[in-house]
């Protein structure tokens, strides 16, 4: 996937009393002494468009090696499912043709998600916004301003509704149509390898996918802490949360990765329904699993904060930050976050 899938990148585990994250294209495992004098075994590799990193405690270290490369294999196989950048990958193929027969089950088990998330979000989450994104794309790349007919010809084309869904076949019910997995598919990919680390004996352990975090366990006698990042990068971080052990989800969306026009206004992240960007600069979500949270950042995003706050109280587990572009926060109340001291 291409370096869209950075959007979210305002966010960094940050792993507090800790040692840095080892990076680079190959994986490498670097055993950190963190506090307590806990080992902790982490592991960075590069996909998705982002590096993706995954840290385990608790754990000898060839139980972590090996648990990680699953963890890794396993990621790598559900983005071929979910990226519409790969010539072939089966969304990609549902984009060209509007019709895909024999879906994977990783993928429509994905799109029905998709679509009670659609639901239950009034329509802010949309993931036939594809048109839209294509024509700003297009407006972007000459330099041009978007042409306000074509914006129109490509808001008739969203709407999730139209989607339809037919056992292993997937259907777009009006030609012209496309869908996209960017605002979703990261959060669920890294859930997918924190669930795997669980089964294969690694209970302890945080996965960033590039800001899509998924924690479990604990690191020694304290949790796993990560801080949200200034998105008007002025360095500091106006939350810092301690993961809970029982698992916590955490995405955020931001508008200053991808932008549309000259003034930033209009983002990557669209409302589905007017096509205009979102009044924020940045969103934090907290939910049960990563898919909801991923998801969640995405339309809480677009929506109205009172709309938003409102929403994710509504909804079990779940919690938001608002962070305003004059830098205000607004967080909902079961929010777990706290400034850092």
């Amino acid at each position: 996937m291409p370096k869209i899938y950075n959007r979210r990148q305002f966010i960094r585990a940050v792993l507090l009393g800790g040692g840095m994250l080892a990076t680079g294209l190959a994986p490498v495992i670097s055993p950190v002494q963190a506090a307590a004098s806990v080992p902790v075994s982490r592991q960075t590799m590069l996909f998705m468009g982002t590096m993706v990193s995954i840290s385990v405690a608790h754990a000898d270290r060839g139980r972590a090696r090996e648990a990680m490369a699953g963890a890794f294999a396993l990621g790598q196989a559900l983005e071929q499912h979910f990226t519409r950048f790969a010539e072939g990958s089966p969304l990609s193929e549902l984009n060209a043709s509007g019709r895909l027969d024999d879906a994977p089950p990783q993928l429509t088990a994905l799109m029905e998600r998709a679509l009670s998330l659609h639901r239950s979000t009034h329509g802010a989450f949309d993931m036939t916004v594809l048109p839209l994104i294509r024509t700003l794309e297009a407006a972007r790349q000459t330099g041009t301003r978007p042409d306000t007919q074509e914006l129109r010809a490509a808001l008739d084309l969203v709407g999730a509704e139209h989607l339809n869904i037919s056992g292993q076949t997937l259907r777009l019910q009006r030609s012209g149509m496309g869908l996209t997995l960017d605002g979703i598919a990261k959060g669920h990919v890294a859930q997918a390898m924190s669930d795997y680390l669980s089964d294969a004996g690694c209970p302890d352990h945080l996965v960033d996918a590039g800001g899509d975090m998924v924690a479990r366990g604990s690191k020694g006698a304290k949790p796993w802490r990560v801080a949200v990042q200034d998105p008007h990068k002025k360095a500091h971080y106006p939350q810092v949360l301690d993961m809970p052990a029982q698992g916590l989800a955490l995405a955020t969306s931001g508008v200053y990765e991808i932008v549309y026009d000259a003034a930033g206004r209009r983002s990557h992240l669209l409302n589905p329904s007017t096509g205009q960007g979102s009044d924020l600069a940045g969103i934090s979500v907290a939910a049960p699993d990563g898919l909801m949270a991923d998801g969640l950042a995405t339309a809480l995003a677009v929506m109205p904060p009172r709309e938003a706050l409102a929403l994710a109280d509504s909804l079990p587990g779940c919690s938001c930050c608002l962070i305003r572009r004059d830098g205000r926060l607004q967080t909902s109340s079961r929010w777990p976050g706290r400034a850092l001291a």
